[in-house]
């Protein structure tokens, strides 16, 4: 199994596991929950809320008493909080093998832009990745120019624009630092009104294999 195949299985699992951990948080703070305020918590469909709450009342996760015909309330039971103790360390384990794997791959994709001749690169997003991704810049030896994000006025000391003032012209390249929690190995999660150009590049996708193996042709 290549590291694509296996990047996509373990974000899969990710995605699902976290939607348990996140119900199970929910129901240990408060019993009041519905399908409607599953399906808002989990940002997915009202009836992939109501399947993925009765499976795990099937398996016991979660048991439900009836207040009256409008109110359900949930419950852990002991199996929903041995679940819920190991999904967080699962989850821990993958956030470990996740930002390790990053670190590699951040540091290769600015060696390959190094070597094709890129000088200064542009971010898109100021978070956690970003960071990472800060370490590879200053070991090839590339500027940060700017960084774009939503939050922030600074990262690093280096200016911080808006998303909508994004200027194809501002750099080089422009690393995505973005990420699907759910999926954060599988795709680029670009923020809404950005839209994905030539000169835009994500570590785990295929473009990044296709910019290594066009470095370690020469």
């Amino acid at each position: 199994m290549g590291n694509l195949e296996i990047a996509a299985k373990n974000s899969l699992e990710l995605k699902k596991n976290l939607n348990e951990l996140k119900i199970l948080e929910h129901v240990e703070s408060t019993p009041l929950l519905n399908n409607r305020m599953a399906a808002s918590k989990l940002g997915c469909s009202v009836k992939l809320a109501h399947e993925l709450l009765r499976k795990m009342v099937d398996r016991g996760c979660l048991h439900i008493r009836k207040i009256h015909s409008r109110r359900w309330d949930y419950f852990l039971t002991p199996k929903g909080i041995a679940e819920k103790t190991r999904l967080t360390r699962e989850f821990i384990s993958f956030s470990h093998y996740f930002y390790h794997e990053a670190r590699k791959a951040s540091s290769m994709l600015c060696r390959c832009l190094a070597e094709r001749g890129y000088k200064n690169v542009a971010f898109i997003g100021a978070g956690d990745l970003a960071e990472i991704f800060y370490l590879g810049v200053k070991e090839w030896e590339l500027e940060l120019k700017v960084v774009y994000d939503k939050r922030k006025d600074t990262f690093l000391g280096i200016p911080v624009k808006p998303f909508a003032e994004l200027d194809p012209q501002d750099a080089d390249a422009f690393i995505i630092c973005t990420y699907d929690e759910h999926n954060p190995m599988l795709k680029a999660e670009l923020p809404e009104g950005v839209a994905r150009t030539d000169k835009m590049y994500w570590l785990f996708d295929k473009e990044f294999y296709k910019i290594k193996s066009t470095t370690n042709e020469h």
